[in-house]
């Protein structure tokens, strides 16, 4: 994991594509073990919601089964955590205040 942040954070872009990737990993933080339906009835795997998205490149972790509950929750914390020692907090930082509500 470590060496692809790297190859990331050094490209063009880098630290933005580590911004991207960081709001990635909270979005499917934050869907979690939700198996509510999306009110426009798009369910994946597990009954994760999928909401069609383009995402410059990135897959969404929602259409991905990382094995549901905690043990799911452990990947994307382990990428994040792995993240945030390679760009500092400052990631986390500008993901948090770029966050739109609607």
């Amino acid at each position: 994991m470590s060496p692809l942040l790297q190859r990331i954070y050094k490209s063009d872009n880098g630290s933005e594509l580590c911004d991207t990737l960081m709001k990635y990993l909270y979005k499917g933080m934050g869907q979690g073990s939700n198996t509510a339906a999306h009110p426009s009835g798009n369910t994946g795997a597990g009954g994760r919601n999928l909401t069609p998205q383009a995402t410059g490149g990135f897959t969404q972790a929602s259409g991905r089964n990382f094995g549901g509950g905690e043990g799911g929750m452990s990947v994307f914390l382990s990428w994040h955590e792995k993240l945030v020692e390679m760009v500092g907090p400052g990631s986390i930082v500008r993901v948090m205040s770029d966050r739109r509500t609607v």
